[in-house]
């Protein structure tokens, strides 16, 4: 198993640390193990969402949104449409 050494740790984030390693009865190394997990897992995660969010979009190509409604006012005007006044 390998050993990490870390260095120059603020004294915020080690009292932090010291605090969810006390609330949680580890101690700081099982903690910030702890926490180096969570975070590799969530990382994991995200990257295959990404993965699967680039593979949907290629599978749908290029989406068009909804129309702007100028354009579906200018495009029934062109049709010949004239609006009624006096509603």
């Amino acid at each position: 198993m390998a050993t990490l050494y870390v260095r120059n740790v603020p004294p915020e984030l080690y009292e932090a640390l010291r605090r969810w390693a006390e609330d949680s009865g580890r101690s700081i190394n099982a903690e910030v193990l702890d926490v180096l997990e969570r975070e590799a897992a969530a990382r994991g995660q995200r990257a295959e969402w990404r993965w699967k969010l680039e593979a949907l979009r290629s599978e749908a190509g290029a989406l068009s949104g909804p129309p702007w409604p100028e354009d579906l006012i200018r495009e029934d005007r062109d049709r010949g449409h004239r609006p009624r006044h006096g509603f």
